[in-house]
């Protein structure tokens, strides 16, 4: 069972899922919106995606050669490789 403030509570089998299915599904998520948005902030993912951060996934998309990004200014969008 888990337990978070002192509550304890137990998640179904179904929906369990490990930390890297967890990731790769963000990632998918993620490569989605930049797909319907080219050009899209950091800023805008994050809100979208309801996280505080994205840096890490935003990187993992980019190592993956799925997506590329171009700094205008002091701005930075992404844009994917339409694969």
């Amino acid at each position: 069972a888990n337990q978070i403030a002192g509550v304890r509570f137990s998640i179904p089998a179904q929906t369990k899922r490990s930390g890297k299915e967890a990731r790769e599904s963000v990632l998918r998520q993620m490569l989605s919106l930049i797909k319907k948005h080219p050009g899209i902030r950091p800023s805008e993912l994050s809100r979208l995606l309801k996280r505080e951060h994205s840096a890490g996934l935003r990187n993992a998309l980019i190592r993956r050669r799925f997506v590329w990004k171009k700094k205008v200014g002091v701005a930075v969008h992404y844009y994917s490789k339409n694969y």
